[in-house]
């Protein structure tokens, strides 16, 4: 199961937005964490729960999930 947060950051990868990017929306928007270091962290945990070795590959294994997950 995906929090809030790790799926905010999730979509905002999907929508081709960068770590620092995302950071400053998150900042102007008034979320809790915004730092770069917390958007790092959370998109490592996902990679390895994910068992992805890069963030291109982590957007495939959940686009693809999701795909999957829509057809049943």
């Amino acid at each position: 199961m995906q929090t809030e947060f790790e799926k905010l950051l999730i979509d905002s990868l999907l929508q081709g937005k960068t770590q620092p990017e995302i950071a400053r929306e998150l900042k102007e928007k008034g979320h809790i964490p915004y730092s770069l270091s917390s958007i790092e962290k959370t998109l490592n945990d996902l990679k390895r729960k994910h068992k992805a070795n890069t963030l291109f590959q982590l957007g495939a294994i959940i686009t693809l999930k999701r795909y999957i997950n829509k057809k049943e």
